[in-house]
């Protein structure tokens, strides 16, 4: 039933996906759309003007669809239009069906276990809309019958398929907005959401509120779930509800995430902090394809991070008297920032889970830049000393392959706590590379290397004030690097060029090596057409001051189809 009602419902979800902003604006008029939802929805998609949303999800749609291998996306649009027999990407087309272009939309789940699709449409001719719904109810759902009905108090039509037969397609116009949901348990949910009022809404719900104050803000689109819906089931991080706020233009996707906090302030408080990592990231390598930054709370962080891992690498440490919570994360202090870069040694034909759990240096390089507590040189002397016995091909307590070094290049003789000592620098090899460090107490800070032999001796010049380090390749990644919690930011670019500048050894020889990297191009040339992608987290408070939400930002940008010709990529 639902398959077959999806072309009718598709509209409502192309609408719903690409307007901007979020709250009712002066121009708009009527009530928003969570007014006729439901408080049990099981998921709602809202937009506030649905010809904003159309020309805007028009010019995404064009962007998408000429990357490279989406040359069956540009159909689409016809295709729809020619089945619901308007264009629903273009406002006029949108005002000569029958609905008011300038007033808001909705999509929800509503009905016994959320099953039942709820379209909620803004009308401006009552008599268009209800012959745009009659005829897809015919020609989609083969349902002409229809009946006038009473439920629960409420006048609804109903179209069926026969006479008796269960109903096809419900619908009942209030205030001037259409509330049609498909199925047999159509004439309830329609019911239920026309006998609504303001108090008694989705929109009337503290945790809705707090889902579109923290993502709703000059968003397109708002994605409400609240809590205790069987879709967080799996994400128990948005346990008590989560808010996605959507934007989108011709060269640019933004998506924010709003987590909302519930009974768990004091663990969002706990992660705020005061660091400069988006300063300090300045100083990393040029080249890099990955750069994150961390200006929260380390000890926090470490309490979500650490179980995440790997039981059996925790038991490793955990051997060698290493609690990473504790000798790791709580040495470190706020503003550590990190660098990824492909290494041009990759062997792509050669990775999997095992060889890089014993040589992660083969497909990666790193840099990282680290503040540390003023107190926390023991703590990281025990990480030390773990490193030193657990990376393969490293030194071994008492072993000639470690070598370290005190600033000047003077050899450094002593226990093997030397490992962290301070103003020395280690270094581990490994078959790839090899892993360096140096511990600078004056600067209160770990600077740290993996990769080639050199990476450290050239973050070390950089910090000095030699070479030029990283930059972001946006103002929108850019923005990632500063204020909040932290961010991330993917240099797209470089990584495509990282990866096509492999020799042709690295995927492999003969037949099976052709195929390797005929495959990495297929995802390397949509790839090109990305500038950058970019993530910024940050806290967004409550009723009170209280933290209401840990908020995630994240941004898509392309580039124009003419600035990747050629197959090239360009900065």
């Amino acid at each position: 039933m639902l398959r077959r009602a999806a072309p009718a419902l598709l509209v409502a979800v192309a609408l719903a996906a690409g307007c901007r902003g979020c709250g009712c604006r002066e121009a708009v008029r009527g009530a928003p759309a969570e007014r006729f939802l439901p408080p049990g929805v099981r998921a709602a998609v809202l937009a506030p003007e649905l010809g904003r949303a159309a020309s805007d999800l028009a010019a995404l749609h064009a962007t998408a669809a000429s990357f490279p291998g989406a040359g069956e996306l540009a159909g689409v649009r016809g295709a729809l239009a020619s089945q619901l027999g308007f264009d629903p990407l273009d406002g006029a087309s949108l005002a000569g069906a029958g609905l008011d272009p300038r007033r808001a939309g909705a999509l929800a789940l509503a009905g016994p276990g959320g099953a039942t699709p709820l379209l909620v449409l803004p009308v401006s001719d009552a008599g268009r809309v209800e012959a745009l719904l009659a005829r897809l109810a015919r020609e989609r759902l083969g349902a002409a019958v229809r009946s006038d009905a009473t439920h629960g108090g409420q006048a609804i039509v109903v179209l069926r398929r026969a006479a008796g037969a269960a109903a096809a397609l419900s619908y009942a116009i209030v205030e001037r907005t259409a509330l049609v949901a498909p199925g047999p348990d159509g004439p309830a949910v329609v019911a239920e959401a026309a006998a609504l009022t303001p108090e008694t809404a989705l929109g009337a719900t503290a945790a809705f509120g707090a889902a579109r104050a923290a993502a709703a803000d000059g968003a397109a689109a708002l994605v409400y779930v609240p809590g205790g819906s069987a879709l967080l089931a799996e994400l128990p991080q948005a346990r008590d509800g989560l808010g996605i706020g959507l934007s989108a233009t011709k060269d640019r996707l933004h998506a924010r995430a709003a987590l909302l906090a519930g009974g768990r302030a004091a663990a969002l408080r706990a992660l705020e902090a005061s660091g400069s990592g988006g300063a300090t990231a300045a100083h990393l390598r040029g080249d890099a394809a990955v750069v994150l930054r961390w200006d929260g709370d380390p000890a926090a962080l470490g309490e979500r991070l650490v179980p995440l891992l790997p039981e059996e690498d925790r038991a490793r440490l955990a051997a060698h008297g290493v609690d990473l919570r504790r000798d790791l994360f709580g040495a470190l202090a706020p503003g550590a920032a990190v660098a990824l870069a492909i290494s041009p040694r990759a062997a792509v034909s050669a990775l999997s889970p095992e060889a890089l759990r014993a040589d992660p240096l083969q497909l990666l390089e790193l840099e990282a830049i680290l503040p540390v507590k003023v107190e926390a040189e023991a703590a990281l002397r025990r990480v030390a000393a773990a490193l030193a016995e657990t990376v393969p091909g490293g030194p071994r307590r008492g072993g000639a392959a470690r070598s370290a070094h005190r600033r000047g290049g003077l050899p450094a003789d002593g226990p093997d706590d030397a490992l962290a000592a301070p103003d020395t620098i280690v270094r581990m090899p490994t078959a790839s590379g090899e892993i360096a460090w140096r511990l600078e107490p004056r600067a209160h800070r770990l600077v740290l290397a993996a990769g080639a032999a050199g990476r450290l001796d050239a973050l070390l010049a950089r910090l000095g004030g030699e070479g030029a380090g990283f930059r972001a390749p946006t103002p929108g990644a850019e923005a990632a690097l500063a204020g909040g919690l932290g961010g991330a930011v993917v240099d797209v670019q470089r990584l495509v060029s990282s990866v096509r500048a492999l020799p042709p050894e690295a995927f492999g020889t003969g037949p099976s090596g052709f195929v390797v990297r005929a495959l990495a191009e297929r995802f390397l040339e949509p790839a090109a057409r990305l500038r950058a992608l970019s993530l910024e987290t940050r806290v967004a408070p409550g009723p009170g001051g209280a933290p209401g939400a840990l908020v995630l930002d994240l941004d898509v940008e392309a580039r124009a189809p003419e600035a990747t010709g050629g197959g090239g990529v360009q900065r």
